[in-house]
Order: C-alpha cells, then structure tokens, then sequence
C-alpha cells in the first residue's frame, strides 16, 4: 500500500476512536508542494472541529494522541488552525518503490463488484484505402480492454470486420455473370 493511504486509513481510524459519531471518510491527506513543511497533509479535522463546536488544535492534538505512524513518518505535527502535517521516512518510500518493481499495484484497487462489459472494436474497412486512422479504434479497444481487466471486470471483445458488402457483391455478379462455363469447377452446384 502507497505511504499515504496508509497514513490516511490510520488517520480514519484515530478520528474514530476519538469521534465516534464522526464518518471518517471524509478524513483524507493531500500531497504537499514544499517538503519542508511535510509530505502530506490533513485539514479535515478542522471541518470536523467546526461542525462539533471545538477547538480544531485541540482536536488534532487528540487525533495525534491515537495515531500510531511511527513505521511509516519521520513525524507529525500540528500546524496552524489545526492541521496536521506528515514526514515521511525515507524507508517507507523505497519500500512502496520496492514493491511497485516487484509488480505490486500501488496506484489503483481491484473493483469489489466485478461487471461483465463488452467491447467492441472494429478493424480497417477493407472496402477503403488503409491508413494510421483505420487501427485507432483497435488501438482505443484493446486499451480499454487491457484497463478493464486489470480492474477486475470480465471483458468480451468483439472485433468485426467492417464493411464487406462491396466485396461480396462484386463477387457474386462476378460468379454470376462471368462464369467460365469450361472451368472443371464451373460445373459443380455450389
């Protein structure tokens, strides 16, 4: 799991503790531009303490208390009005960096609820001059598939081949009113 959605499933969990009757998946943390300041960052508690009628430094403080990251910061602090900021230890980057070469998936989560969607996707109109616009929509198509399937979800493909009725048509006319009569398989009822 990436750093700081563990720091944010901690977090939800402390707030929780200390605000039982709080819902704490509003209780999320924003990467911070400047490292100096931290990593990452919560203000959610200050929401929190303005709905309760409390002090937003003193509910941080509370929140802190009960907050165990000490495998994943360096440090927390309480900044400001009541936020609180995260420093993150080197080791629990390479260890999230370490397990991405390992083929971990970090940055996204299996659905829970699987669907059945199908994709259909066309191949270059034969009836036309190719070009690099005839493969974009089976480009577009595998894409999505490839997504969807790392997701979680069952995908049916259908590729279809466009437009045939010209060839068929020539093809018949031709069958019809070309026939060389004196070919051995002109005779054959097909």
């Amino acid at each position: 799991m990436l750093p700081h959605k563990e720091i944010e499933s901690r977090l939800q969990t402390a707030v929780t503790v200390v605000l039982p009757d709080a819902d704490p998946s509003g209780v999320l943390g924003s990467p911070l531009p400047r490292s100096k300041i931290g990593d990452y960052q919560t203000n959610a508690l200050m929401s929190l303490a303005k709905a309760r009628k409390m002090n937003p430094r003193q509910l941080a403080a509370d929140v802190l208390a009960k907050l165990d990251t000490a495998d994943i910061c360096a440090k927390v602090e309480i900044a400001g009005a009541g936020f609180l900021n995260f420093h993150l230890k080197p080791e629990a980057v390479s260890q999230a960096l370490m397990g991405a070469a390992r083929g971990d998936h970090l940055f996204f989560e299996k659905t829970q609820h699987p669907r059945t969607v199908v994709v259909d996707f066309s191949s270059p109109n034969v009836a036309k001059p190719m070009h690099v616009g005839h493969i974009r929509s089976t480009i577009l198509g595998d894409a999505l598939t490839r997504t969807l399937r790392l997701l979680g979800h069952k995908v049916i493909t259908d590729n279809h081949i466009g437009d045939w009725g010209t060839q068929f048509g020539k093809l018949l006319v031709g069958w019809k009113q070309h026939l060389d009569s004196a070919c051995p398989a002109a005779g054959r009822n097909w």
